[in-house]
């Protein structure tokens, strides 16, 4: 407004406002001293009230008629009063039941004793500016509308609007003065902005509560692919952002999302009908009221759309508009909420006791008689409407009785809006008995004082009222929090129909927003009657859910709902439904067959209840007792020419190293330890040295004995036992320290490998270090290559007894296999690994053997002749 001004000129102006406006107030305050003057009052109009007289007053503001028209002044002449005499029954069980209340408290000697309650109730018209006019006049105190005065007697508290627009009107004037305002229906979300509306409370459940029961709703049914409606208005507007958050938040994924504009529903129906008869989706949310939901079901009918399930909210799913038949068949099996209904005790004996003459002021009481027993009055003439609505001949008589069975909005005895707005009374009754019996000294305000209970302020009773806490007449404990909200119970409602002329809503569930940390939920599903087709719970998801072994794989430019179920890749499991991952299994564990849970791993090791290890221990055992028999037969032959003529004692020694060498694989068998690893290693080096070196020690022997022959050699001093034992000794003493220097540096351990062989924890002996382990082998392989290469070299020495040639091939023998050892043992996993090592060690030993003492032992026992020493010399001559 003052854009353009200069700083200057708008502080000016600003100041000048402020200080007219300040005068304007003083004005109105001295004309209150000398009375009310004509010129302060806004209209000379007013509206039709109706009070019952009281120490206390309170205000009541709520609908009971609707306007008729509403036209357009062009204030040539006086604006006439809006026409306000549609009268609409609905709302007037509300209007009773606030009648009720007041007369119990009245007359409960423990509840404002010897006070009595009256009330100033106007009619809102179902209008924001009416309900603005209403507020106005009864916060005036009487029909000259004079706002802000304190001359006059003030009301503590405001009861009223149930509609959500003309609430927020009303709190926003009601704020300035901090007038308390208890509305009993009204549900939109905004109004807990305490800082807009600091004195507004109510004794609804907020409509932001709804959206949290859908969703739990739809998270007990399963469903997470769901179609959604909503109205454009703010009650729409403000829940369906709710229902997104707490959608979002759950999992749960819209297939549409379509607002029903007001201003275009005929337009956008029929596209949007289409839209829902396209989708995927079996359950369509209609967050609306009751004429954008009739608009929703016409086209619906028309369309002919069927297998979808409609979820009602609690501002249509019991409005009476949807009691006719042609819906019956299309809400059939439907899930609804509505607030929960409480029973209030004598409420069905003070309807019964109700008549005409008995409250003849009332607003409006021979409309809705003539409304609820469809008859007419002869002694009163009312306005056109009244003859329009009743089409009966009927003469009201006033002494009819009311009932509370018929099977629209009073088929209940307490229906919500009549329970709140009992409850909205009882909870300003309650505040006012807390202000008036407050002692001195212990009160809430500075300095523990108390209210003056003959000239309270209204923010003092706000004070109270914010803090009230009671059992109602229904048993139910009632309380509001810090947004003057009141928590509550939803209803889930199943409509169901109960013959071919009754339909009736049956509780399947209950929503109870008290509870904060359990489940708020509680359905009984066998009560559940589905629509026609659903023998079950029906099916709305977008992908069908990933078993455990399985993991989702969102679909590209699909909600996270939408998804494919990929198999977890080797090693990894998923133990949930609709995993999103999968994991690893611990290190002792493995997935099972279908990849849902870990499994111990199979310890595994060469042991002797397996046929490998029985074989390969069989075949040690049997090696071992034929060298220790060859051994025996050395030794009882011993005075041979065969035995002595190859060295006895260190074919002695080469047969008890074989021996240690054929028994050494049985170590290598059975469940391995750390000593076991140990001795294993150990054992298998020495033995092997041992062995080689003997042969080795055979090989050097021959070579000097045929040097030695010739005359004058020097070689006949090295043919004692004294070379034998130096090169044994020597040669199986460097593999000695080899060990000692390994066990010193790292020894062999006992590992456990998870990883060689899947589901497979393999027990094998660690080398430790690597380096010695290869040194260890690599000492064998030179003393076998030399004892090769001399004997090689030797083979054709002339002698009928020469071993060269036998060694040559037993050497030739052990490399081989030794060679054929590595690629074998690189490419065998698991215990088969301590297989072919063990196999290496018994053939190779078994070369040695067969090679070297089989022959002899042959000659020895089956040819004796040839085991002396006159065939050795004509052998001799014959070479």
């Amino acid at each position: 407004m003052l854009r353009g001004y200069p700083q200057i000129e708008k502080l000016t102006l600003l100041f000048t406002m402020r200080v007219s406006l300040q005068i304007i107030l003083v004005t109105v305050s001295l004309s209150c001293v000398e009375g009310v003057r004509r010129e302060c009052l806004l209209s000379s109009s007013s509206l039709t009230g109706y009070s019952e007289d009281g120490r206390i007053t309170l205000g009541m503001v709520g609908p009971i008629n609707t306007q008729t028209s509403k036209k357009i002044s062009r204030f040539t002449s006086q604006p006439a009063p809006q026409q306000c005499n549609l009268f609409r029954r609905d709302q007037y069980k509300s209007i009773l039941a606030i009648l009720f209340a007041t007369e119990e408290v009245n007359r409960n000697p423990n509840l404002l004793p010897n006070i009595t309650l009256g009330f100033q109730m106007f009619d809102s018209c179902f209008s924001e500016a009416s309900a603005l006019q209403a507020t106005v006049q009864a916060i005036s105190g009487n029909s000259n509308i004079v706002p802000n005065y304190e001359c006059q007697s003030r009301v503590p508290a405001v009861i009223g609007d149930p509609l959500s627009a003309s609430s927020v009107a009303m709190a926003r004037v009601l704020g300035l003065w901090k007038v308390p305002q208890v509305s009993y229906a009204a549900s939109l979300p905004n109004l807990s902005n305490k800082l807009e509306f600091p004195s507004f409370l109510r004794t609804i459940v907020s409509v932001d509560a709804q959206p949290y029961a859908l969703i739990e709703l739809c998270k007990a049914f399963g469903w997470n692919w769901i179609g959604v409606l909503i109205t454009s208005t703010d009650y729409g507007t403000v829940g369906g952002l709710t229902l997104k958050t707490e959608a979002t938040r759950n999992g749960i994924c819209f297939a549409f999302f379509e607002t029903i504009r007001l201003d275009s529903i005929d337009n956008q129906m029929a596209k949007m009908i289409e839209i829902v008869r396209m989708s995927t989706a079996s359950v369509v949310i209609l967050f609306a009221s009751p004429p954008e939901v009739n608009a929703v079901f016409v086209e619906v009918l028309q369309q002919n759309v069927t297998g979808k399930l409609w979820v009602g909210i609690e501002a249509w799913f019991t409005s009476p508009v949807f009691y006719q038949k042609e819906y019956w068949t299309l809400l059939n099996g439907t899930i609804g909420i509505a607030r929960s209904k409480k029973i209030l005790p004598h409420f069905a004996n003070f309807l019964q006791n109700i008549y005409p003459s008995k409250y003849s002021r009332m607003l409006s009481i021979r409309q809705f008689w003539e409304r609820y027993f469809n008859c007419n009055w002869v002694d009163w003439i009312g306005n056109s409407s009244s003859s329009a609505i009743s089409s009966t001949s009927r003469t009201c008589t006033g002494l009819e009785k009311l009932v509370t069975n018929d099977v629209t909005e009073s088929n209940d005895p307490t229906s919500q809006s009549v329970y709140m707005a009992h409850n909205a009374l009882y909870a300003v009754a309650h505040a006012l008995h807390n202000l008036l019996t407050c002692r001195t000294g212990e009160g809430p305000f500075t300095g523990g004082s108390c209210a003056n209970k003959y000239d309270f302020q209204p923010w003092q009773v706000l004070h109270y009222l914010k803090r009230v806490q009671f059992e109602n007449t229904a048993g139910e404990q009632i309380n509001f929090n810090a947004n003057g909200d009141i928590l509550g119970h939803f209803d889930i409602l199943n409509w169901q129909l109960a013959g071919i002329d009754t339909s009736t809503h049956v509780r399947v569930g209950i929503f109870n927003n008290y509870i904060t940390n359990l489940q708020k939920l509680v359905m009984n599903e066998s009560l559940i009657q589905w629509p026609k087709g659903y023998f079950k719970v029906p099916h709305s998801i977008c992908s069908e859910s990933c078993s455990p072994g399985y993991r989702k794989a969102p679909q590209r430019g699909q909600p996270v709902c939408c998804f494919d179920c990929v198999l977890c890749p080797d090693g990894m499991i998923s133990s949930q439904t609709d995993a999103i991952d999968c994991a690893y299994c611990p290190e002792d564990q493995w997935p099972n067959s279908k990849q849902d849970k870990c499994i111990p791993k199979v310890i595994e090791f060469l042991s002797y209840d397996e046929p490998l290890g029985m074989v390969l221990a069989s075949f040690s055992i049997i090696f071992s007792v034929i060298t220790v028999m060859v051994l025996c037969v050395y030794l009882k032959f011993q005075d041979t020419t065969v035995v002595k003529a190859n060295n006895r004692n260190l074919s002695y020694l080469l047969l008890l190293s074989l021996t240690f060498c054929f028994l050494c694989s049985l170590i290598f068998i059975g469940r391995p330890t750390n000593m076991a690893c140990t001795i294993r290693r150990t054992l298998f080096s020495v033995t092997f040295a041992l062995c080689i070196s003997c042969v080795l020690a055979k090989t050097i022997i021959v070579v000097i004995a045929f040097k030695a022959t010739k005359p004058g050699s020097s070689m006949r001093q090295w043919l004692g036992t004294k070379t034998t034992i130096l090169v044994v000794f020597t040669s199986t003493c460097i593999q000695v320290v080899i060990i000692m220097f390994w066990l010193v540096i790292a020894p062999p351990f006992l590992e456990r490998n998870a990883h060689m062989v899947a589901g497979v924890i393999l027990l094998i002996c660690n080398e430790g270090s690597i380096t010695m382990y290869y040194c260890s082998l690599g000492y064998l392989g030179v003393l076998s290559l030399l004892s090769f290469v001399v004997a090689f070299l030797a083979r054709n020495l002339p002698d009928s007894f020469n071993e060269a040639k036998h060694i040559t091939f037993s050497m030739l023998t052990f490399l081989s296999v030794w060679l054929s050892f590595i690629p074998a043992y690189l490419s065998t996993k698991g215990k088969y690994i301590t297989g072919v090592e063990i196999f290496a060690i018994l053939l190779s030993s078994t070369g040695l053997f067969a090679c070297i003492f089989c022959p002899k032992c042959y000659i020895i026992i089956f040819r004796p002749s040839m085991n002396t020493k006159e065939y050795l010399m004509s052998s001799k001559t014959k070479s």
